[in-house]
């Protein structure tokens, strides 16, 4: 009775029955790699020092606002560090539909670093009782500079990709800062207040290079197994599952 139940459990198998019906079996069809690592400052850890508030004080003035140009925690963890796959696009019409918000909010840009798709929508939003003023550098786009009031929005649909990471500023508010990010690919992440970022659905056995970015630097300077990268870049054969990176020490210039 045992062998005749087991004989039935493996007979009704999802996996057996979508063999037999459609003539195979295929166990790595859904495959993919996932990329994790985390990126530390190698020295001291430079202090973010105390912005300047001389605008709308009475609001902006109750938040303790930093320079947030190069952000490193204690421990030496990177904040805002960017890493993407070079020419490695998605499928066709990934994330299209997907909204990418950049914020007004506590008289700062949240986040600080926005990844971006050309195709994509950008909606930029303003979440302060007081007006705004966003005016993004794009190179490859069509320039962008208009005010919001409280409670406003306005979407932006980008075409291209940009070489570099893209400056956004408020002239309403001079310290306030920050960056877009605008590549054609899905492949991107932007290191968290760990240092840490992870990229997910990587293609299996393909060698992929990776760029990686920050704001505050021409070229990010960091060694993989050893040997110094070149123009902060670095290839890796993907494989199934975890490529773990492990710690990548940012040298500073």
């Amino acid at each position: 009775m045992r062998k005749i139940l087991l004989a039935i459990r493996f007979l009704l198998c999802p996996a057996l029955l979508s063999a037999l019906v459609g003539g195979s079996l295929s166990l790595s069809a859904a495959e993919s790699g996932t990329l994790r690592g985390r990126f530390v400052y190698e020295g001291q850890p430079p202090k973010q020092t105390k912005l300047i508030i001389n605008k709308d004080q009475d609001i902006c003035g109750a938040f303790d606002l930093r320079n947030e140009q190069l952000v490193v925690a204690e421990d030496g963890s990177m904040r805002d560090v960017i890493i993407y796959a070079r020419k490695l696009p998605g499928p066709s019409g990934q994330g299209e539909d997907d909204v990418v918000v950049l914020d007004n909010k506590d008289c700062r840009f949240a986040p600080h670093v926005v990844a971006v798709r050309p195709g994509q929508t950008l909606r930029i939003k303003n979440s302060d009782p007081v007006a705004h003023n966003t005016d993004i550098k794009f190179n490859s786009n069509s320039a962008f500079n208009e005010g919001l009031p409280p409670t406003a929005t306005k979407d932006l649909k980008l075409s291209k990709a940009e070489r570099k990471p893209v400056s956004v500023s408020c002239s309403i508010h001079p310290w306030m800062r920050g960056y877009l990010v605008v590549q054609d690919t899905p492949f991107i992440a932007i290191t968290k207040e760990d240092g840490s970022f992870e990229i997910e659905g990587l293609p299996v056995g393909k060698e992929v290079e990776f760029q990686v970015a920050h704001p505050k630097w021409k070229t990010v300077k960091f060694d993989v197994d050893g040997k110094p990268t070149k123009r902060g870049r670095f290839k890796l054969k993907v494989v199934a599952g975890e490529n773990d990176m492990g710690d990548l020490a940012v040298k500073p210039e």
